[in-house]
């Protein structure tokens, strides 16, 4: 057995995949440009060192004692270069080295003359004549001149600054060991900022985009409702035409019937039959309305009396508004306004909603009939007393051929919204269980 297909839940289908997107994306842009941020901050930095140590190197000529064999020669003028280097701020250590890689001065002197001739490529880099950065946490002996900061350091920049000599070439390299907290500071406030609009740009973009397909949703959703609804119509519109030619031709020979009893049949029943034949010219015109009905343009000109109207339907009614005990009570505006709407068709509605009125107070109950004003519009309110329906039925009860009645057909309620509609109105039915139903209609009021 095959089981039917679920429908596709557009919406909740966009909302999981355009969120795990817009996420994606927007956390990759984030990573991408915080690290884009933090690297380009560091490199700004390291050559604004890089520049003042090389100015400084130049004037005062301290590349010639990089290539001095004698030690007493060069110390003087390289302490006091070196201690200026060592001094700048945020510098915490510095070690120079020899184009052969020997420690020719530092802040920590027990490196001074070792060499280290093992792999370190940001050494490498700055003998080759670049800036070379190298920033981390110094947790263990990673490279062997390394020395642990105290346990408060957090993360530190490693500095390799090519220093030239006259010739053009690098005679040696200064490594300077920096705590930039301000620049740390300022790529943390940085990376918080890219965060931070990342976040609120991807939640802004998901936001936007959920709106404009839930609308889509919606929109579509009603226009599938439309369409069946349409289709129903057509199908009931079918029905109608069938059925009212079909009723044409019995209810003209009911008629001729009668009218040829009458003429012989005593005073009583000529009055019976008086009445048979004007309930039989009353369905002619309500065969001959509906299908007019069914072929009228939207948005005619025709206009009713809204008091008028609705007595004419109370009329109809009296006989079982006196059997089932029911209280009328109607209060309408004077003088009586005139609404947008055929008056027979009017009518019709007005049945519709009086007959489930009545059909749901079989015990007896209250009907209140009021109107009111409000600028260029008229409300109606119909409020029963009666059983009242649940939320599933109320949702129900515009969708043609969709009763909760024993005997009903569906058509009463759903015929009488697409008349109201037709004319610019709108009816709603409000109701829970046991507290009764209230039908409200909205008419637009005549010039």
């Amino acid at each position: 057995m095959n089981t039917p297909a679920k429908p596709y839940n557009l919406l909740r289908s966009f909302s999981a995949l355009s969120l795990l997107t817009i996420v994606i994306i927007s956390t990759a842009s984030a990573v991408l440009l915080s690290r884009f941020l933090r690297e380009t901050l560091l490199e700004r930095n390291g050559l604004l060192t890089l520049e003042f140590v090389q100015s400084i190197a130049q004037s005062q000529n301290t590349s010639l004692y990089f290539s001095e064999p004698d030690v007493n020669k060069r110390q003087g003028p390289l302490d006091d270069f070196f201690n200026r280097i060592a001094h700048m701020p945020d510098v915490v250590r510095a070690n120079v080295y020899s184009r052969d890689r020997v420690v020719l001065w530092s802040t920590e002197k027990p490196l001074v003359g070792r060499q280290f001739p093992e792999n370190n490529p940001e050494l490498d880099e700055a003998l080759r004549g670049h800036l070379a950065l190298h920033t981390g946490r110094v947790e263990a002996h990673s490279k062997s001149e390394h020395i642990l900061f105290a346990p408060d350091v957090e993360e530190f920049v490693e500095n390799y600054i090519p220093i030239y000599g006259p010739s053009g070439i690098v005679v040696g390299v200064v490594e300077l060991y920096k705590l930039p907290r301000i620049l740390w500071e300022t790529i943390a406030r940085g990376q918080r900022l890219v965060w931070m609009s990342a976040a609120l740009g991807g939640l802004f973009l998901y936001t936007v985009l959920f709106w404009i397909v839930r609308r889509a949703s919606r929109t579509i959703t009603h226009q599938q409702q439309a369409l069946v609804e349409a289709e129903q119509w057509a199908l009931v519109g079918e029905l109608t035409a069938a059925v009212a030619h079909s009723l044409r031709n019995p209810l003209a020979a009911i008629r001729s019937s009668a009218e040829l009893a009458a003429e012989t049949e005593d005073v009583a029943s000529r009055e019976c039959l008086g009445d048979i034949i004007v309930q039989v010219d009353c369905m002619e015109r309500w065969i001959r309305d509906l299908l007019l009905y069914s072929h009228q343009p939207d948005g005619n000109t025709q206009t009713a009396n809204l008091s008028e109207t609705l007595r004419q339907s109370l009329a109809g009614f009296s006989d079982r508004f006196t059997r089932q005990g029911i209280i009328l009570q109607v209060a309408l505006p004077e003088p009586s306004p005139r609404v947008c709407a055929d008056p027979q068709l009017l009518r019709q509605v007005f049945n519709s909603l009086l007959a489930n009125a009545l059909e749901a107070m079989p015990k007896g109950g209250q009907l209140r009939v009021t109107a009111e004003r409000r600028g260029r519009q008229l409300t109606l309110a119909l409020r029963d007393t009666g059983t009242g329906l649940s939320s599933e039925q109320l949702a129900g009860v515009f969708k043609p051929f969709v009763s909760h009645k024993q005997r009903g057909l569906g058509i009463g309620l759903a015929l009488a919204r697409r008349i109201v509609q037709r004319y610019g109105g709108h009816l709603e039915l409000h109701s829970q269980p046991s507290k009764g139903a209230t039908a409200v209609l909205q008419l637009s009021l005549a010039e």
